[in-house]
């Protein structure tokens, strides 16, 4: 099959060579497992030099389009949803210290997530969601804010796991991890340590378990709203 590449003529030379890879790959004339050819033949064919080809081959093969093989060449990858989302766990974890981005990422990916649970989750998932809330107010209130910060961590995983959608999941795992990383799990524990903010914290899951329950979106996502935004203003506050 011969496939048509257009002469390159732009400034950012590297990128307009990994944008008509990338069209190939989603028009479907580039498919999962081809071998693409050699960065001479690449150069050749786009009249650009082969620094240039390796340079957008390098990209592609960062963001989890391509793969290279030693010894046998350069391979179209099956670009599974770890494979988009690995890139911007690379992005979080360089652009760590804008806290701010941070957390505007994590209010707009948690209150998404509440109201989609609201919407989809199961009687099964819901009593998940429950069980969850119970062991992390028993955990709080025995003084155990380790075992507490845990089950916190484990009841949004669960809200997530009941939109039904295995990207948003996956996105928001990675936004979550990475958001704990920069803000130390220490300084979350402090929070859980303080009676009057703990008690806060279980009323806000409270209320977003009982949207979810009810199947109420709206109450959901606001509860949700709630609960990040005062818990990134308190650490914040610890920082």
């Amino acid at each position: 099959m011969a496939i048509e590449f257009t002469p390159v003529k732009t400034k950012r030379i590297y990128e307009e060579i990994a944008e008509q890879i990338q069209q190939l790959i989603t028009g479907g004339e580039l498919k999962p497992g081809d071998k693409l050819m050699s960065e001479r033949e690449l150069a050749d064919r786009l009249q650009v030099s082969r620094v240039s080809v390796r340079e957008a081959i390098r990209s592609m093969e960062m963001l989890g389009f391509i793969e290279i093989r030693q010894g046998e060449g350069t391979f179209i990858r099956d670009a599974s949803a770890n494979e988009v989302i690995r890139p911007l766990a690379m992005f979080l974890a360089v652009e760590r210290g804008s806290l701010l981005d941070m957390f505007e990422v994590r209010r707009i990916f948690e209150t998404a997530t509440s109201a989609l649970a609201a919407e989809r989750a199961t009687d099964e998932e819901i009593e998940q969601i429950g069980m969850l809330l119970e062991k992390m107010k028993d955990r709080i209130r025995q003084g155990d804010s380790e075992k507490g910060e845990e089950y916190d961590g484990a009841y949004h995983y669960a809200v997530a796991e009941a939109t039904h959608n295995n990207l948003l999941i996956k996105l928001l795992r990675t936004v979550h991890e990475e958001w704990s990383k920069a803000v130390s799990a220490g300084s979350q524990q402090l929070l859980l340590d303080t009676p009057n903010n703990a008690q806060k914290i279980i009323d806000q899951h409270t209320r977003v378990f009982e949207a979810i329950r009810a199947h109420d979106a709206e109450t959901a996502s606001r509860a949700m709203l709630e609960h990040v935004t005062f818990a990134e203003r308190e650490i914040r506050k610890r920082l």
